[in-house]
């Protein structure tokens, strides 16, 4: 029983050994009085030593051997690596194995080749492939104008090519050409012959309908020579080799008759659609108040620069919602599946007017080129709820009123606290208002005198901001003082028009295209006029006996 076991335990350790060696020729089919080269590479620390090459002999002539010794990085561990590369010339034909070969314990893998008599191998002739030679493909024969064919160009060779390869660039009449990123490197076995694959894509799109032809290209490199198959010891040679990729013949369709007429003409194999709100557009909005709203529209097998815009809103609509584009943002996002067009456009969605506001659906027709038939992209409509202040005033004090707790004075000790502390509030508001009537008053045309008077103030912010030309911080200070007007920007717009078109200008600084530097002086005037034009007409209005539509500012 321990004799068994020791047997295993050997068998065991001898297959780990075994793996230290390996093996490797550098083609498994050749003709008979052909040579070929067999390579042994050992991480063996020794260098001393050397493979037993005797059961070689048996089937084989050894015409040539020589050892290398090099040093090799794994995992940031040096070693030393010892490689033996001996010329093999069968001595028959037929399937003939190389056998394992010995190191100390170690030992190679066998391998098997096939060696070709004369006949055979004049009867492969005829498809004997070339050294180095072309392909190419496209992925369509018959594409529709401006979609895309991937063309794929495949260079194969079977000997070692030096750094020096070179391939000519492709230029296609009336056809847009985009290559798909850096050449691919990979091997493929053909007929039992281990060759190298150089592998280029590019994507087409053809600019009108009809015969379209892909010109050839061509390939040029330096290429290494294999021995004379008669002489083992000859040394290899070098030539230049120069050879053109196949042309290619195409025929192109134009737009079917069943696509929409004025559509912009989509021919791809997806087509999506999204969209984002900032905010929520579900809860209540206010009037005047910014709605920003992104558009995303992606496509396989476009570029970004077909790809339609998707936000604008009808002229019908201009009255009651203005908007406000940004830059649309476009990429091209290449793999070795063709592109992906992406479109994004940002618009800044300001309402005029209260109550249900629609923003229209999106509906994008495009042809799907795997299914050959016309699909449609849309979006659903989404309905806007718009509110003025007051309505979220008068909500906002309800929600606090109800969240107080239970009273524990007598009503009417509470009523007059709270009539006592409204009281204080207004005249001290009232006070407030006065002496900021006054300071405007005394404020002079000139922006170099607009310093604010009193931190807090909407006015004197509104000043501030002016002066320094901070549009964002303007916007705040005038949103604010149109809440103390008890009004809204829209309404006060409406009613003042100096003060819409300075608004208009605010707005196209914050949410639209404008390279200009926005200048705070206009609307400073315009809230200037504005509350000029508010104090005549109270004043008349207290003339003539009537109380005032307006708060005393």
């Amino acid at each position: 029983m321990m004799r068994l076991l020791l047997t295993l335990c050997l068998l065991a350790l001898t297959g780990l050994c075994q793996a230290a060696m390996q093996a490797s020729v550098d083609r498994t089919q050749l003709v008979e009085n052909e040579s070929l080269e067999l390579t042994l590479e050992s991480n063996a620390i020794s260098t001393s030593s050397t493979p037993d090459l005797t059961p070689l002999y048996e089937h084989f002539k050894v015409t040539q051997s020589h050892q290398l010794s090099l040093m090799s990085e794994l995992e940031g561990r040096k070693q030393w690596v010892n490689r033996w590369v001996i010329g093999l010339q069968p001595k028959r034909t037929g399937f003939v194995v190389i056998p394992p070969l010995f190191l100390g314990p170690d030992s190679s893998d066998p391998i098997t080749l096939r060696v070709l008599t004369q006949a055979q191998a004049a009867d492969d002739n005829a498809d004997k492939l070339a050294p180095v030679f072309i392909d190419s493909e496209v992925d369509t024969q018959t594409p529709y104008v401006q979609a895309q064919v991937l063309l794929t160009l495949r260079i194969y060779h079977s000997v070692s090519l030096y750094d020096d390869s070179d391939l000519s660039g492709l230029a296609v009449a009336n056809a847009k050409v985009e290559r798909l990123g850096a050449p691919r490197n990979y091997e493929r076995t053909i007929n039992g012959v281990l060759h190298g694959v150089i592998e280029v894509r590019y994507a087409l799109f053809p600019q009108q309908s009809g015969p379209l032809e892909i010109p050839s290209q061509l390939f040029s490199a330096t290429v290494q020579s294999p021995r004379t198959p008669s002489d083992p010891n000859s040394l290899r040679s070098a030539r230049i080799a120069q050879l053109r990729s196949p042309s290619l013949q195409l025929q192109v369709k134009p737009i079917p008759d069943n696509y929409p007429s004025g559509a912009l003409w989509l021919p791809a194999k997806q087509v999506r659609l999204s969209q984002n709100w900032q905010p929520d557009p579900g809860q209540d909005l206010l009037r005047g108040e910014p709605l920003t709203r992104t558009l995303s529209i992606q496509a396989d097998g476009l570029t970004a620069s077909q790809l339609p815009e998707l936000g604008r809103l009808p002229d019908e609509q201009s009255e009651e919602l203005r908007q406000y584009n940004d830059q649309p943002q476009l990429e091209n996002q290449l793999s070795a599946n063709g592109i992906l067009g992406l479109r994004q456009e940002s618009a800044a969605l300001v309402a005029r007017n209260t109550g249900q506001v629609s923003v229209p659906e999106v509906r994008v027709p495009w042809w799907n080129t795997n299914t050959d038939s016309l699909e449609e992209a849309s979006l659903s409509a989404v309905s806007l709820n718009i509110i003025n202040n007051q309505n979220i005033s008068s909500t906002l004090n309800e929600r606090s009123v109800s969240a107080l707790p239970a009273p524990l004075l007598w009503p009417w000790q509470l009523a007059c606290a709270l009539l006592l502390a409204a009281l204080v509030v207004c005249i001290y508001r009232l006070r407030q208002l006065h002496s900021e009537l006054s300071s405007l008053d005394e404020l002079p045309e000139d922006p170099h005198h607009l310093d604010a008077d009193a931190a807090g103030n909407p006015l004197a912010d509104l000043q501030v901001a002016c002066r320094q030309n901070e549009p964002a911080e303007a916007r705040k200070a005038l949103d604010h003082w149109a809440r103390q007007q008890k009004s809204d920007l829209i309404a006060l717009s409406l009613a003042y028009p100096v003060l819409a078109d300075a608004l208009d200008e605010l707005n196209t600084c914050l949410f639209g295209q404008s390279d200009d530097a926005w200048r705070g002086k206009p609307l400073w005037r315009a809230v200037r006029k504005v509350t000029q034009a508010r104090q005549r007409e109270a004043e008349e209005l207290k003339e003539g006996g009537i109380d005032s539509l307006y708060p005393d500012v």
